[in-house]
């Protein structure tokens, strides 16, 4: 009986949510906006990435991805779950 050798290729992960070109900070503030019913992550996951949701760009950003996430909240109840905590750092950001 032959030996079964297993061969593995390192670990590899292919976002492809939103495929394109997204605004600056996009991507910190989606996992920014999902980690917010969590608020000791939330504050985390947001001073991690404050060097670029902070600037003018980021804030696009951040725009961008609260938007989404609102009008995802009208089809997919996870969205929907999660519409009031975004829609709280609206206030800064507008």
């Amino acid at each position: 009986m032959a030996a079964l050798t297993l061969v593995s290729a390192p670990l590899s992960l292919l976002d492809r949510e939103g495929w394109g070109a997204a605004p600056v900070g996009y991507d910190a503030a989606t996992l920014y906006l999902h980690s917010l019913p969590v608020p000791d992550l939330a504050q985390q996951v947001r001073g991690e990435f404050a060097h670029v949701l902070g600037t003018p760009a980021g804030r696009v950003g951040e725009l961008t991805a609260c938007t989404e996430t609102l009008q995802a909240a009208a089809r997919v109840p996870f969205y929907s779950d999660l519409a009031d905590s975004v829609r709280q750092p609206l206030d800064h950001l507008s």
